[in-house]
């Protein structure tokens, strides 16, 4: 639960610095952390009997994650004055 809230409060200090400065490589690099972690859960092997513990751990980690590619997108790529470009 430790590791879920660290990752939840780095991914949300970056999205606030993205809004705050205007620098939208805050929230890309979120999105990117997001996306990373997305596959890391997706594609980890679980045991065939899961606990209902484990589960939820789960889920909140894919809530987490998908909050950091809405903070991605909203403040990396809609405020981007050039879009699909990294000129700043």
């Amino acid at each position: 639960m430790r590791n879920l809230l660290i990752t939840f409060a780095v991914i949300l200090a970056l999205a606030v610095a993205a809004m705050t400065t205007g620098i939208h490589y805050f929230a890309n690099i979120g999105g990117f952390i997001s996306a990373i972690g997305f596959m890391l859960v997706f594609f980890k092997d679980r045991p065939e009997a899961e606990s209902e513990e484990e589960r939820r751990t789960r889920r909140n980690w894919y809530i987490v994650f998908a909050i950091g590619l809405f903070f991605s997108l909203l403040f990396g790529s809609f405020w981007n004055d050039h879009m699909g470009n990294m000129a700043p």
